[in-house]
């Protein structure tokens, strides 16, 4: 009995470090990790650990624990859960691609269009994995891709190096985007000098390193201050 515990923890341990579609391939290898791939406590961490922000009592009308120590078991089980959650942001983000699509003739954006289309994205509280399946995709323009970026770096704080190496695993990392900015001229001995337009062509795995940050601050501030217009676009459609 000790023996067949010890098994189970260990079964689970390895588990744990498994992302969602490894643990269902391991559950297709027999009955023994068929029973434990498919329980409720594996697919419980799975969804927490990709959406660890998700309220389960308001999204499925669920009532919370009395104590609050152990979530409740949705009505359809974890897994469930986990697919039906997957299949509905999956359709969403689907909806805000299409939006910024639609918005950006030429794989051009403005930055307004630019940080409304981050800000809805913020709305959808996708996750880091979410990122990766739907807006980091070789298919869709590299403003898509780059709004991934910006979203993951800046809303979700993860680490520049794992985002660098998830656009890298994503085969975008390589991607350039074009950055066209018009800022006011300086005020000198009472006379105003000219505004100065400036150009940067920039792949998104340089807008994850350091020295680049202020690239993505001045994205985040948009069109203020000294900065009036700021066009993003796609390096290779840029018109000459």
């Amino acid at each position: 009995m000790c023996s067949n515990l010890l098994l189970r923890d260990v079964a689970l341990t390895i588990i744990s470090l498994l992302e969602a579609r490894d643990v269902c391939s391991l559950g297709c290898c027999s009955c023994f990790w068929r029973d434990l791939c498919f329980s409720n406590c594996v697919w419980a961490h799975l969804f927490r650990l990709r959406w660890p922000h998700a309220d389960v009592a308001q999204l499925h009308r669920s009532t919370c624990a009395a104590s609050g120590a152990t979530p409740l078991i949705p009505p359809e089980g974890w897994k469930a859960l986990y697919i039906e959650s997957h299949k509905k942001i999956a359709q969403e983000t689907s909806f805000a691609i299409h939006e910024i699509d639609q918005g950006a003739p030429l794989n051009s954006l403005e930055v307004t269009r630019y940080l409304s289309a981050i800000k809805q994205l913020s709305t959808l509280s996708l996750g880091f994995e979410d990122v990766c399946l739907f807006l980091f995709r070789p298919k869709l323009s590299v403003v898509v891709n780059l709004i991934g970026l910006h979203y993951s770096i800046l809303y979700l704080h993860i680490p520049p190096k794992e985002v660098f190496e998830a656009l890298t695993r994503c085969q975008v990392a390589r991607r350039q985007v074009c950055l066209s900015w018009l800022k006011v001229g300086r005020w000198l001995h009472g006379f105003r000098l000219r505004d100065e337009n400036y150009t940067r062509r920039i792949s998104l795995e340089e807008l994850t390193m350091s020295e680049e940050e202020p690239i993505l601050a001045m994205l985040n501030r948009g069109a203020v201050h000294e900065v009036i217009r700021i066009q993003i676009c796609s390096a290779d459609s840029r018109m000459s």
